[in-house]
């Protein structure tokens, strides 16, 4: 069976769609900026390299994030 590399989920290593993050490293993409210290929501979980597709509660703009510019607030 081949595995597919272009899956989605909505969970992985402790992280779960709805969790809420901090932008802990200010984050670029063509749509516009994700300034440090957003509060984002997660929407959903890329693979292959894994990426979080997130919202900003603030603006409400989606944004494709690596996983080691934000931390999970508790």
């Amino acid at each position: 069976m081949k595995k597919r590399f272009n899956k989605v989920s909505t969970e992985h290593w402790g992280a779960k769609t709805g969790d809420k993050f901090t932008v802990i490293k200010d984050h670029h993409e063509v749509n516009g900026d994700l300034p440090k210290d957003s509060i984002v929501i997660l929407i959903e979980i890329s693979h292959f390299p894994t990426m979080y597709r997130v919202k900003d509660l603030e603006t409400s703009r989606l944004y494709t994030v690596p996983v080691h510019t934000v931390k999970k607030m508790i």
